[in-house]
């Protein structure tokens, strides 16, 4: 196969071992070192905000004629440099929150350059062999990782044992960066002539509603699931990254399964995932998630398939960078809203589960009445469904969109006057105290 093929596998391996400790490890790390569950959703919805934002910002940014390959190195280097700071700055609380929050914002671009890539340099059956290639690989450099990490978090004393597996991520992941540096030059695919509301339109744009339910589903479970082992049941460190490590191995098999289904069913992965947080909570022995882990692996793996395989389909209908933004954006939407709900019932923890479950039903329902690979209903009512849906949620979006922006505007500006005042009020203090000094 092509060159530029194997350079986006490869990337595929050394990147995920990166990410599998940084993203796995990082949950454990502040559980251990005191973050309750309120915390890191806390964190989770802050990050998700700012994702958000880039996000918007990219999706304005005209991409004709550009070589990405430049703008994808730097955030792909900056992402790891932020990632692998965690742990230095852990002990103060405001400040990992904004490290956090930017080492996800410094992930939305990495992951939207490179579905650019995907989308550009590959047609629809190149690309779903590149997705299950780059799945294998990746999730073989994780059980790889995973295997360390529980090693080191168990033989390992703290609290070098975190430091000793950050740093360890950071070094394999410029190995990733580098192999970047091989590409060919890669120019994004722009769309055709495409009005608004055309089916492809349509069909991207409830394929994201559906992919935003069931991020957020997928997200409120990641972030409590680490609390739950660890607080409520009392695990070590270790065997939480066991239920990780155990996710690892279930995602080649999985992979392996998917790429082969038709689209029907998919609606399976649905099912799965929207049950998998109450039955999360409902297992009161350590041991009993790690067949869930499985369940969650097969269900997530599923979705993102699915989600991935459609937009490949409408690609160079509604253009790359349209198709990349969708898909890399979804994950900041979901956080956010997930997250910031989330924080406010997690004094309650059974909630927050059962708010995760929620947004895995709402999916189910959308995608069995509104995404026609997936519907039960005739194709008439589908197509009525969705019309419905994609209408509805282009205004939620904008209405979201521009509420998030003018609180924002309104943040920094408020800064500004009280910043401007201070300043003033120390000038002022700062002359009187002259005069009186002076005996003037």
């Amino acid at each position: 196969m092509r060159r530029d093929f194997w350079i986006m596998v490869f990337e595929a391996f050394f990147g995920g071992f990166y990410v599998i400790i940084t993203r796995s490890l990082t949950p454990i790390f502040l559980v251990s070192t005191g973050y309750s569950l309120s915390d890191l959703l806390l964190l989770n919805a802050f990050a998700g905000l700012l994702s958000l934002l880039i996000a918007q910002g990219l999706k304005n940014i005209r991409y004709s004629g550009i070589d990405i390959r430049g703008p994808l190195l730097i955030s792909h280097i900056l992402e790891r440099i932020l990632w692998c700071s965690i742990p230095f700055f852990a002990s103060d609380r405001l400040l990992i929150i904004i490290i956090y929050g930017c080492a996800m914002l410094v992930s939305v671009p990495t992951s939207f350059f490179l579905g650019l890539s995907f989308f550009s340099l590959f047609n629809n059956g190149l690309y779903r062999k590149l997705l299950s290639y780059r799945t294998i690989m990746f999730s073989t450099a994780n059980i790889l990782g995973q295997i360390i990490m529980i090693f080191v978090l168990a033989f390992i004393a703290e609290p070098y044992k975190y430091f000793m597996l950050y740093y360890i991520a950071f070094t394999v992941g410029i190995v990733a960066s580098l192999i970047i540096t091989l590409s060919p030059q890669i120019k994004a695919v722009m769309p055709e002539r495409l009005e608004s509301g055309t089916e492809e339109e349509i069909k991207a744009i409830n394929i994201y509603l559906l992919l935003i339910l069931l991020l957020s589903a997928s997200n409120l479970l990641s972030i409590s699931w680490v609390p739950r082992i660890m607080i409520d049941l009392g695990a070590p460190d270790y065997f939480a990254a066991l239920i990780g490590f155990t996710q690892t191995l279930a995602n080649i098999v999985m992979s392996m399964f998917w790429i082969r289904q038709s689209y029907t069913k998919y609606r399976y992965a649905i099912i799965g995932l929207a049950l998998a947080p109450l039955l999360v909570f409902m297992a009161n022995n350590p041991y009993y998630h790690i067949p869930i882990a499985v369940l969650y692996s097969f269900s997530l793996v599923g979705t993102n398939f699915f989600a991935s395989f459609v937009f490949s389909t409408v690609v160079h209908k509604i253009g790359a960078p349209k198709a990349s933004i969708l898909l890399s954006s979804s994950n900041a939407f979901a956080l956010m809203i997930a997250s910031s709900i989330g924080y406010f019932l997690s004094p309650i923890p059974f909630l927050v589960f059962l708010l995760a479950c929620i947004f895995g039903f709402i999916g189910l329902v959308v995608a069995l009445t509104a995404i026609p690979e997936l519907a039960l209903l005739p194709p008439s009512y589908t197509r009525v469904y969705s019309r419905t849906l994609y209408m509805t949620s282009i205004a939620s979006y904008n209405f979201i969109v521009f509420t998030v922006s003018e609180t924002v505007k309104t943040t920094i500006k408020l800064l500004a006057l009280i910043f401007a005042l201070i300043l003033l009020f120390i000038i002022y203090r700062t002359i009187y105290y002259i005069i009186v000094l002076s005996g003037g």
